[in-house]
């Protein structure tokens, strides 16, 4: 059963799953090839078998993702996000009871984010080979360094799996960790709000209102136009195109000619399309045209206070060998400070102030904005700096 490729095969190594209640997961695809990403293998381990499902030619791969979307049974993968994602877009179903051993690894002290090869050779001491990193996994017959390559991506997840949860629980991290991976199993995560995508586009920051509605209107054409013939977005027009088309909206088709990037061919095929979306997006109010949020810098004063809040953070994070990107970024510390000060409602949004991380520092953060008296000294190689806060 080294690589399924019917439904019979698949159906059988989905009972092997129920009787396992866990299985890990990895996934190869390719998505700059068209406008949805192509699914080309999907690989899983059990305890006691390693093998590939052929996508191409299994007629329904309905039951894997019924057992990814089961409460009752434990998945695990590697650097999650892309391969859910892709299990949500080709099922509908959302992904239940997630272990993602790169968040696991970032609260067993091995970094955040960390590669897989990488964490493999440091908790197992295992190497293996990434000469097919950059393969066309669409092509077939797959070579057996193609197999055996993908083969590897699963064989050792269960194991480092193992090892992670041990050090975890040793270090009363497990919670934090399987508390971090809720995340996969909410709809939230998966349901993308698209409708500022355009605003993405390098350089429309420099663009009047006027303009972004224009770039608005062209990049939904575009959109469509993609997922109707199945292409990247960028093989219909490039984003520069698009920018100079929002910035100097041509009057008539002839006028596209001037853009020495737009091609004849596009022109000849989207040039009556482009100018419907310029005027449309040119029709558009004044009033109700696209702005960017009005989002004042810090002030320097809350620069200063982010600085010193984040410089606790850091000690924190070294004392409890953890990265200081899984507790909190500098741009939540600035939110910290205006939520604080009234300015902002949390809405129960700000991670920090929720949860393991408000238990380990955003507390300790809260009290100095309260007024705590922080005080500083070098220390040991253990605690090179050493802190004390002291409430009034």
């Amino acid at each position: 059963m080294s690589i399924i490729t019917n439904q019979q095969e698949l159906d059988e190594l989905c009972r092997r799953i129920d009787a396992a209640k866990r299985f890990c997961l990895d996934m190869e695809f390719i998505p700059e090839k068209t406008y949805s990403t192509e699914l080309c293998l999907i690989q899983v381990a059990l305890d006691d078998l390693v093998t590939i499902i052929d996508p191409l030619t299994v007629p329904s791969l309905k039951p894997l993702w019924e057992r990814i979307a089961s409460p009752d049974i434990l998945v695990v993968l590697h650097a999650a996000e892309q391969d859910l994602d892709l299990v949500y877009s080709n099922s509908g179903l959302i992904p239940q009871n997630i272990v993602d051993t790169q968040i696991a690894a970032g609260f067993a002290g091995f970094g955040y984010p960390v590669g897989y090869a990488k964490l493999l050779q440091t908790l197992l001491q295992v190497s293996i080979s990434k000469t097919e990193s950059y393969t066309d996994w669409m092509i077939r017959p797959l070579s057996a360094d193609q197999i055996e390559y993908a083969l590897d991506d699963v064989r050792h997840l269960l194991p480092m799996w193992d090892r992670l949860e041990a050090n975890l629980k040793k270090l009363n991290r497990l919670p934090w960790a399987l508390e971090e991976c809720e995340r996969y199993c909410e709809a939230e995560s998966y349901v993308k709000d698209r409708t500022r995508q355009f605003m993405r586009v390098k350089g429309a920051s420099s663009l009047p209102r006027r303009g972004l509605s224009v770039l608005q209107h062209l990049y939904q054409w575009r959109d469509g136009e993609a997922c109707k013939i199945n292409k990247p977005v960028r093989a219909i027009i490039s984003d520069n195109i698009l920018l100079e088309l929002s910035r100097r909206p041509p009057q008539r088709v002839e006028e596209m000619q001037r853009l020495r990037s737009l091609r004849p061919d596009q022109i000849r095929n989207y040039g009556s399309d482009i100018m419907q979306a310029v005027k449309t997006g040119l029709s558009v109010s004044l009033d109700d045209c696209p702005a960017w949020p009005h989002s004042a810098a810090p002030s320097k004063r809350d620069v200063l206070q982010g600085d010193q809040l984040y410089s606790v953070l850091k000690v924190i994070c070294f004392d409890y060998d953890l990265a200081p990107e899984l507790v909190a970024t500098r741009d939540e510390i600035q939110l910290l400070i205006r939520i604080h000060r009234g300015e902002r409602d949390d809405n129960g949004q700000l991670p920090l102030l929720t949860g393991w991380r408000k238990e380990i520092a955003g507390q300790k953060l809260i009290d100095i904005l309260d007024g705590a008296t922080v005080s500083w000294k070098l220390g040991n190689n253990k605690h090179p700096v050493e802190y004390r806060i002291e409430k009034d």
